[in-house]
This record gives C-alpha cells, structure tokens and sequence, in this order.
C-alpha cells in the first residue's frame, strides 16, 4: 500500500524525506483501508474461523498503524508541528482500537477459535486479545461502555494535567548563584556546567535548575547547608499547595485520578485500581506485593537506623546539630568516599562515552554472542546513530542511538520500542526496531562527555531494554513487545536492571576501553573498593523508594486512603522508618511515575532489582562460564517476552526460585 512515506532498507523510515504535513493522510488512507478490509475479515470468517484467516489477518490491520506510529513517536520531541501531526496520528489509532474492541461480530469470531486446536504461543495470544476487548468494556451493556470510555478519557486527561503541572513548576524554579564561593564542594566540572547555564540565558554567574543532575549534584557535594536546603526544599515541593502556584497544584489532580481509576476498575469488575495493574504482571496478588514490600522494609530497617546515626556523628563534628533531610545526601557520600577519595578522582575522566559504548557492545557480544554495528542509515537527526545486531550473518533488528541532550528532548534516558518482531502467515518476517535515547551533554571543548557511576547505570539498564527488544523471538508481535503495557512493568525492568549489574562488577568495569590520561592504572582491588564504598550508606535513599512503593500500593489499593493523601504521605514515611522530618516532603505531588504506566507497579523496580541481582549471582560465581550463562540468560528471559511470567523465567534461568540474600549482601550489607 503506498501511503506517501518513504521506506528504505528492512522497511526502516526514510526519516530525511519525511514531512509533518504527510502524516494524517497517510493515517486515515491506513485506517480506511483497515475499516473496509475488518468487515471482509469478519464476513469471511464462518463458524469456525482460522487462526491465519482471523487473528493473523486482523494483526495485519493492527500492524499497519501501530508500527507507523511507534517508528514516528521519536519526532514529537523534534518541534511543536511534528508533535502536533503525531499526537493527531495517536488519536487515528486510538479511534481505529476503539472500533475494533467494540466490534461485536469481531468478538464473537474471536470467541468461536478452540482454544483446544491451539498451541501454547496462540493460546497465549488469544488471551490478550480477549483481555483487550474486556478492557475497552465489551460484555457491559451500552450504558456502561460509555460510561467507562468517558472515564478513560478523564483519566488521560487528568494524566496529562499532572506531568504538564510538574513540569511547568520544575521549569519555573531557578537560582543564579553570583558567586562562585557559595558552590564550594561542588567539582569543577560541575560548576562548569552550571556557568554554561547561565550564560546560555545570557546571565553571569552559574544557574542551578530542577533537572535531576543539579539537585542530585547540590545535594551530595555543596558545602553551604543553606543552598542544599533551598534545593532540597524546591524539588519536594513541586506542583503542591506550598509552591504559591495554585493552579500547579497536583494534590487535586491526584485524587480525582485516583477515584477515576477505582471507577475503572469497578466498571471492569475488580474490587481496586491495584488489582486491574496486576492483570499485566508478575504477580496477580496485592497482598503478595504488599508482603514483599514490607519484607524490603524491615530488612532495611536495622541498616537505616545505624546510618542516620553515623550521619548525625558526622554531621556532629561539622557543625549541624540536628540532621535535616538536606543533610544526608551529603553527609552520605562524604561517609562512602572515605578511604576511597584518590581512585574516585581518577575514575572521572575514565569513562568517555564513546569508549563505554565500545566496551558495551563488546560486552554484549562476549555474553550474549550479538555484535552491534553500524549501519549507513540516516535516522530523524544527525545526532541520532543507527545500529544493526547481528547474531551470526543473521540480522536481528536496529537500535537507534540518539546519544545527546538537546532543546525538547526527553531529559532523561529511556528506550522506546519502535517496533516488534512478527511473522505472518506468509513466512514474512518484520524484523525489531528500537530507540536508545539518553541525554548526555557535551561541555565545551569536548569530544565525547564523560560518564559517571549513575550514569553507567543508566545507560546499561536502558541498553538492556534496548537488546530485549531485539532478543524476543516469539512468532507473534503482541507477545514480542518489551513495553510496560505489554510485558508489564516487572518483566521489562527485570532485564534492564539485570544487564545493568554488570556496572557493579569489577572486572566487567576494568574491561572497558580505557582513554589515555596519563593517570597511572586502577587495580581490581581499588576498583572493588570503590564499587564496595558506593553501596555504603545507601538505607535511606532505599527507604525513600520503598516509601514511594508503598504508597503508590496503598493508594490503588485502598479507595479510602486518597480522600487524605497527605496523610497517606506521612503514613508512608513513617511505615518505611525516615525521621518525623521527612514527613514534610510533599513526594506525592511530584510522583511521575503515578502516570506514566506505572500506577501500582511502582514496586515493580525492587521486584525486578531482588530477581535481577539474584540471577547476575551467577555470573560473579568464581567459575561461572559467561558464555554459557548467557546463552541460557537469551534463551530462558530475553526470548521469552509475553510468553510466560517472569518468575517462570527466572525460575527456569537459575534453577530455582528467587532469593532475597543477593539482594540483601549487594545493597544491606556494610
């Protein structure tokens, strides 16, 4: 079907030719098309339809917009007309979803297919296609599935107002700093960074903003305690009612969210919000969520008090009387670089961004046996690289790598998937696409930024899902894609957070290609003790995220809880252990997570790091064969994607099930 956009090799977007103006017409031409070829399908189906006939077929229809759409999402964040032409094109394929699963003929063709003549992977399928259909209302009466499709449209409404409201009072707050005495503590390309910021704005001096490298930066390294609280306190006052700014205030916009959802979930026949998430994840039950949260809790328990003591002896002998939360931060990283303060200055010019992504895929080579290469295809930016993986001669998909920060894009690294790996009836198979996006920056004078610890992780645990993407080999697309909504938020985070452990490992760290500086070498020895030195001192940051756990949990769980969500704030802070101090964080306002996908599975991020570091024990056993463990790692999780829970998975990687004693020695232990 020639639908005016331009594909080039493997079916990859001619993205250079590509025109906003283009993208509407060749969505309704596509959604037309589908209308007329859906009723073909249907009349066409009988009493006993085909799997290739129907199900095959109709995924054909999905296929069409679906892949369009996912491969031009990267160009929202190119310019307002670019989004504006996309964020139209989503609402086509919203209207094109909501035709189908009210289709009642279609339904009931779905419904004629014999389970029995199916195998595990179709079977499988079906499931989540009927799932669909229960989810967008059919079986309510008209009543009722309208009922719930307003509500949806509320829900999203209220979505967008909440991230919006955060984002305006985040880039509403800024604080030039005039003189650079007042930022001692900070290192100096830090400082550096802060002054191009300024200028930037044509101000002298250097600026501090909300974006998570400042405040993260502030708060660990500025010595005036003044600073680290006027930071602290404006990135935990966000979007509230203490911010001045009424109309940002997200605790309104919260509740109503949070009412919508429990109306959603009661239209679906489920007694909360909680158990409606649930559906797409691990675990099918609150109460075992609400178990392993508070097990995390209570282990972290002993370690947090003896922290927050050792903090406030520290804080003693500089002059703070009482430890405030704007102090542990700080007082944290000073306790873990003692002894440790010569390898970490020599470590911070040791991983240039070029040489870590070398290292990175030959990493992956090593482990899973995939090379990643360039290939001579342009992408929507000339920043933005494209990558084919190879597994043998044999072509397993693209990332494109869009490396570098720049004005609109995203802030912070995430990878999207652009497209699954499907085979039709035919034997035809679309091969993976995936977005690797981070958001490094270049200082002036450099050629490749420099990455720090935090930042390994991240690029590692956003390379992971990257690679899963690919590594799913499943026939069918719907059980291909490595999204939250897809896999559900446990089972991607699991293998993002697992191929990021290899940050954690000495050698795996050594390895990297290193740059010449002229400093003399870090011995394995040094770079343990350094790694060993970054997990010290880390109970309350630990309990901050089980605190955001819980109430997430709670908050979806237990209809009541958002009539009072500051109280359900403070319940949460004292459930985990923090100091009556931390009660004042207003956390809930500026908690993203509670729409981007992550409602009630904001836990999901511990349950895949317990599973993850359990599984990556393996590869730090002294004779662990690398190789062969990868091998089984592609086979028993990275291919399986929807096909089975994540449990299964890991319980068929390690031989057993999971336990919680890699994860207390890795994050607990002194």
């Amino acid at each position: 079907m020639n639908h005016g956009l331009a594909r080039i090799a493997h079916g990859l977007l001619d993205y250079p030719s590509l025109r906003p103006e283009q993208l509407q017409p060749a969505f309704l031409s596509i959604r037309d098309a589908n209308v007329a070829a859906l009723e073909q399908i249907i009349e066409h189906s009988g009493p006993a339809p085909g799997w290739d006939s129907l199900v095959l077929a109709v995924e054909q229809l999905d296929q069409r917009l679906e892949d369009l759409l996912h491969m031009l999402v990267p160009l929202v964040y190119e310019s307002q007309a670019w989004a504006v032409e996309v964020d139209a094109c989503n609402q086509l394929l919203l209207d094109w979803a909501r035709y189908k699963h009210e289709h009642s003929r279609l339904y009931e063709a779905y419904q004629r297919l014999d389970p029995a003549q199916l195998d595990d992977e179709r079977q499988a399928v079906l499931k989540l296609i009927l799932r669909a259909f229960r989810h967008a209302g059919h079986g309510l009466g008209a009543g009722a599935r309208e009922q719930l499709h307003t509500t949806e449209q509320a829900i999203v409404g209220l979505e967008q107002q909440f991230m919006s409201n955060l984002i305006q009072a985040r880039e509403a707050w800024t604080c030039l700093v005039p003189h650079e005495a007042r930022l001692a503590g900070l290192p100096g390309v830090e400082r550096d960074r802060l002054a191009v910021k300024a200028a930037a704005q044509g101000q002298a001096g250097w600026l501090l903003d909300l974006d998570e490298r400042t405040v993260q930066v502030v708060l660990e390294w500025a010595d005036a305690r003044d600073l680290r609280k006027e930071v602290y306190q404006a990135s935990r006052q966000l979007a509230c009612d203490l911010s001045g700014n009424y109309a940002l205030d997200n605790g309104p916009v919260l509740q109503a969210l949070l009412r919508l959802r429990h109306e959603r979930a009661r239209l679906l026949g489920l007694a909360n919000a909680a158990q409606l998430s649930l559906e797409a994840k691990d675990s099918r039950d609150t109460s075992q969520v609400e178990a392993f949260i508070n097990a995390l809790i209570q282990q972290n328990s002993a370690r947090l008090q003896e922290e927050l003591k050792a903090m406030q002896v520290l804080g003693s002998e500089l002059g703070i009387e009482a430890l405030a939360p704007w102090d542990v931060a700080y007082l944290g990283r000073k306790l873990r670089l003692q002894g440790n303060e010569a390898i970490d200055a020599s470590l911070r010019e040791r991983f240039p961004l070029g040489s870590v992504l070398k290292g990175l895929w030959q990493l992956h080579e090593q482990v899973l046996g995939v090379r990643i290469v360039a290939c001579d295809v342009a992408g929507w930016h000339p920043d933005v690289q494209v990558l084919e993986v190879m597994d043998g001669h044999a072509r397993l998909g693209h990332i494109y790598l869009d490396a570098y920060q720049r004005p609109g894009k995203l802030p912070w690294p995430y990878s999207y998937p652009m497209r699954q790996r499907h085979v039709e009836a035919d034997g035809v198979v679309t091969l993976p696409a995936v977005l690797l996006s981070c958001c490094f920056e270049l200082q002036p004078g450099q050629v490749t930024p420099n990455l720090d610890h935090a930042d390994l992780c991240k690029l590692f645990h956003e390379a992971g899902h990257a690679l899963h993407q690919l590594l799913v080999t499943n026939q069918h697309r719907r059980l291909n894609r490595t999204a939250t909504s897809a896999l559900g938020a446990d089972a991607c985070e699991f293998v993002g957070t697992l191929l990021e452990q290899w940050c954690w490992s000495a050698p795996a760290l050594l390895a990297l290609p290193q740059p010449e500086t002229g400093a003399p070498p870090v011995s394995l020895p040094q770079m343990q003790q350094w790694l060993a030195g970054k997990r010290r001192f880390q109970a309350v940051a630990e309990a901050e995220q089980l605190r955001l756990c819980w109430f997430d949990l709670v908050a979806h769980c237990d209809d009541r809880a958002r009539h009072d969500l500051r109280q359900l704030a403070v319940a949460a802070t004292q459930q985990v252990g923090l100091p009556q101090a931390f009660a004042q964080d207003r956390f809930a306002e500026g908690f993203d997570y509670m729409v981007t996908g992550y409602e009630a599975g904001y836990y999901c991020y511990k349950w895949a790091q317990v599973h993850a570091i359990d599984a990556f024990s393996a590869f730090e056993a002294a004779d662990a064969d690398h190789r062969a463990l990868g091998r089984r790692l592609r086979d028993e999780i990275l291919a399986k994607g929807g096909m089975r829970r994540m449990t299964a998975s890991f319980n068929a990687f390690a031989g057993r099930p999971m336990s919680l004693e890699p994860y207390a020695r890795r994050h607990l232990s002194p």
